[in-house]
């Protein structure tokens, strides 16, 4: 109890506020994306270009996807006028607290690529936004970006376990393209 106390009171470091002081939020957000002939190796690149820097990372099975990419955000949120998604990750990285550094919780999200999930993650808030706000939204001044909280390293001084992935327009831009390329195929057929 004393941990999940620690994990919804300490401030995370891109908000400056803890958990609790969230007041307008929605857990699991559900998404779809249709994904007529979505080629894995493009998504590959596009979020190795943008997001993780020079962090390695397991390349993604070459293939095509046809149907539906379907998600759930553990937690979408605003807080200060800007919207975020976070998730929650139980990854051990390593003994103790200092185990939960920048570098290594970089190389966590290479690893198991949360850097797509996360990339997918901000196009469904992206697009909610941009729906449910129209002519007023602004990618820089509304969407936060996907915060991944490695629950285990909340108590790491630096970081409490956090790792953001920033909005980056040229990715939002890319995974827009991306999928709208996919509709656009399978319409033609």
């Amino acid at each position: 109890m004393a941990w999940l106390r620690k994990v919804a009171t300490t401030a995370l470091p891109m908000l400056g506020a803890p958990l609790t002081a969230i007041a307008t939020l929605l857990p699991e957000m559900e998404f779809w994306f249709p994904s007529e002939r979505l080629r894995s190796d493009a998504l590959d690149r596009l979020c190795s270009r943008h997001l993780l820097g020079d962090t390695p990372r397991p390349a993604l099975p070459k293939r095509q996807l046809h149907g539906m990419l379907k998600g759930f955000a553990d937690l979408v949120f605003e807080h200060g006028g800007r919207y975020w998604v976070l998730d929650y990750k139980s990854n051990c990285l390593g003994a103790g607290d200092a185990a939960y550094h920048r570098a290594a919780l970089a190389a966590g999200m290479a690893q198991h690529r949360y850097d797509i999930q996360g990339a997918l993650y901000m196009l469904a808030l992206h697009r909610l936004l941009r729906s449910r706000l129209g002519a007023h939204y602004a990618p820089e001044r509304h969407l936060g970006g996907a915060i991944f909280l490695f629950l285990r390293g909340i108590a790491n001084p630096h970081t409490h376990g956090c790792y953001l992935i920033e909005p980056h327009a040229a990715l939002l831009d890319g995974l827009d393209h991306l999928l709208d390329e996919t509709v656009a195929l399978e319409h033609d057929n």
